[in-house]
C-alpha cells in the first residue's frame, strides 16, 4: 500500500484501542503510543530506497490532517535511516552468514516479516534507550514507544497482506505469501479509504461513549480489542474479492 493509506489505517486501528481509555491515560502517553505507530507504520520499507520513511513527508495526506501529520513527518528519515543502516543491514548479515544462499536482500523480505519487525523493535528500543540514558532522560514512556512501534509494524504488513505482493510472514524461514487483491495504485480501488472511514467512526463511537453510556470504561476496552481484529478480519476477507472494472 501507499504511505498514506499505511499511515491512515495504522493510526485509525490504534485510536479505536486508545479511544475507551482517552480520559483515563495520561495525555504524554496517548502522543507516544501514537507517534510510536505512525513510524512502525511505515517502517518496514526501510528496505526500498524510495520509501515514504525517507522523505520527511507524506505524500497524499491533505487537509489539515496532513499538515499535522507531515509535521511529525519531518523526524522519519531519522528513524528510517538508524533502521536501514543500523540494523537491516546487520541483521541481514546476521542471515546471510547463517542461512548462506538461502537468504537475500529484497523488498517485502526479511522487514516484511514477523521475525524481521520483531528483531528491529528490539533493536531501536536499544538505540533509544543508550541515547535518552546518555540524555539523562527518562525511560519510563519508552516501552510504549516499543510496543506501538510493533504494532504499526505489525499493521503495515497486515495491509500489506491485503494487495497482490502480499507478505511472507515467517521470512526467510519460509517464503510463502499471504496476498489478496487491492491495487492501491488503481484509479478504481476504494476499498481501503472505506475501510479508513469505518475504523474512524468505530474510534469516534469509543471515544464518545463513556460520555452517553453507563458502560465502563473497562468493558469498552474489551470491546474494542475484540472490534478491532474482527473488522480487520472483515477487511481482509474482502480485500480478496477482485472489484469488477468500470467500463
Amino acid at each position: 500500500m501507499r504511505g498514506d493509506q499505511h499511515v491512515s489505517l495504522s493510526l485509525a486501528t490504534a485510536a479505536l484501542l486508545i479511544a475507551p481509555w482517552a480520559t483515563t491515560i495520561d495525555p504524554a502517553a496517548i502522543a507516544v503510543l501514537l507517534f510510536g505507530v505512525f513510524v512502525g507504520s511505515l517502517a518496514p520499507d526501510a528496505d526500498a530506497v524510495d520509501a515514504a520513511i525517507f522523505n520527511g513527508r507524506i505524500a497524499g495526506a491533505k487537509g489539515k490532517r496532513g499538515q499535522v501529520v507531515n509535521g511529525f513527518a519531518v523526524l522519519l528519515p531519522i528513524f528510517g535511516y538508524t533502521i536501514r543502516y543500523l540494523i537491516y543491514y546487520p541483521l541481514s548479515l546476521v542471515f546471510m552468514l547463517i542461512l548462506r544462499k538461502s537468504y537475500r536482500h529484497r523488498h517485502r523480505g526479511l522487514l516484511h516479516s514477523f521475525s524481521g519487525v520483531g528483531l528491529t523493535t528490539l533493536a531501536l528500543s536499544g538505540y533509544l534507550a543508550l541515547i535518552l540514558t546518555w540524555l539523562g532522560s527518562s525511560l519510563a514512556l519508552l516501552p510504549a514507544f516499543g510496543c506501538a512501534f510493533f504494532a504499526g509494524c505489525i499493521l503495515h504488513l497486515v495491509e500489506d497482506t491485503c494487495t497482490p505482493a502480499g507478505v511472507a510472514w515467517l521470512y526467510p524461514f519460509s517464503r510463502r505469501r499471504v496476498a489478496g487483491r487491492v491495487r492501491t495504485q488503481g484509479a478504481f480501488e476504494v476499498r481501503p479509504a472505506a475501510f479508513g472511514i469505518v475504523l474512524v467512526i468505530a474510534a469516534a463511537g469509543m471515544f464518545i461513549a463513556p460520555f452517553v453510556t453507563a458502560i465502563p470504561v473497562k468493558e469498552l476496552g474489551s470491546l474494542a480489542l475484540v472490534a478491532a481484529p474482527v473488522l480487520w478480519l472483515v477487511f481482509m476477507l474482502v480485500s480478496r474479492v477482485r472489484p469488477e472494472r468500470r467500463r
